[in-house]
């Protein structure tokens, strides 16, 4: 899979909040308050950048999906997938359609006697 520019800039800003962290932690742990204040405040920005970058993702899917009123909206459950559908014995999206378990166990040893006969 191929990342895109902003997977890239939101790693990198990953690392450096990690970065930034480790070094106001270690500014506190040593005593130097210049150091913890900076790192503090760099890694504030780092998270306001990725939170931003994030935001302004989420805001470009949503504009391109408003213009496409056929497209699948977030958080909407869609299907993918074909099969095979028993009944009919076309490729099919799912699902195919809901019936009883009581018909598909008739259609079942009906489709079964079928290829007992022709043997």
């Amino acid at each position: 899979m191929r990342n895109s520019d902003a997977d890239i800039a939101i790693d990198v800003l990953n690392k450096l909040i990690a970065q930034e962290l480790e070094a106001a932690s270690a500014g506190m742990r040593f005593g130097n308050r210049p150091l913890e204040e900076s790192a503090s405040i760099r890694y504030h920005a780092y998270i306001n950048a990725r939170d931003k970058i994030r935001e302004a993702l989420a805001d470009a899917v949503e504009e391109r999906d408003a213009r496409n009123p056929f497209q699948c909206q977030r958080d909407e459950l869609v299907t993918q997938d074909m099969h095979t559908c028993d009944l009919c014995g076309r490729r099919v999206p799912s699902p195919v359609r809901a019936i009883s378990l009581d018909v598909y166990r008739l259609f079942e040893q009906w489709r079964l006697s079928q290829s007992e006969a022709g043997e």
